[in-house]
């Protein structure tokens, strides 16, 4: 079963397919989008399968098709950093009429995702990680 993360206006919940309802995140979660020496993209909505590695960003003007993208998941207003993952736009899509980036997550063995996945399921805490 797939589990999906939809983020909207910084507001977030949790879907598994198959499952009724959602869940909420607890907390505000935000993601920037750096696209080559700029960031473009503050606190963009967005929805994330976690688990094939899939990620939806509406955009007006989408990024072309093979860009490389720097995605920095975080918790506002301080920026509590949460994980960093690249991925590559393989092409324009549209969710509920809204356009946007296509985009695969380069981390192929989705320990990154796995991470920030139990950061919002709240199975593990910022203050868990070693310095």
């Amino acid at each position: 079963m797939d589990k999906y993360i939809f983020d909207k206006r910084s507001r977030a919940v949790e879907h598994v397919q198959g499952e009724k309802g959602n869940k909420d995140i607890h907390f505000p979660l935000c993601m920037a989008v750096k696209y080559k020496d700029t960031i473009p993209m503050e606190c963009s909505d967005f929805l994330l399968n976690t688990t094939k590695g899939k990620l939806f960003i509406p955009a007006d003007s989408p990024f072309p098709v093979g860009s490389k993208l720097t995605l920095h998941f975080y918790i506002p207003p301080n920026t509590k950093f949460l994980a960093e993952m690249t991925g590559r736009v393989t092409g324009e899509g549209s969710l509920n009429n809204v356009k946007g980036n296509l985009v695969k997550i380069s981390d192929f063995w989705h320990t990154k995702l796995t991470k920030l996945e139990n950061y919002l399921e709240e199975k593990q805490h910022l203050v868990d990680e070693k310095v």
